[in-house]
């Protein structure tokens, strides 16, 4: 299952998570989502979220995006980079 929003970035804009960065890591339906941070939210336990509950961001972690496309379940750390790496090109 491919999907343009796999692997992108979002922002929660509604919850006690209000402000958090995640990465989406799966599409349940037309209004939810599965988002990861690899710390509080592992990829083994995804946090199921509205849409109209996060900010989706441009960004995309391509390699995280490749590796759930085809059924590979990324690493929690490689989660943890892609979100650090993100926070560094917005601080600069």
């Amino acid at each position: 299952m491919e999907h343009e929003c796999i692997g992108r970035l979002a922002v929660s804009k509604q919850g006690r998570d209000r402000g958090r960065t995640f990465l989406i890591t799966g599409i349940v339906d037309d209004n939810h989502v599965t988002l990861s941070d690899g710390e509080t939210r592992k990829v083994d336990r995804p946090k199921k979220k509205k849409l109209k509950h996060l900010r989706v961001l441009p960004e995309k972690a391509q390699e995280i995006a490749a590796q759930l496309n085809a059924g590979k379940i990324p690493q929690d750390s490689d989660v943890r980079k892609a979100i650090e790496a993100f926070r560094c090109e917005t601080s600069e």
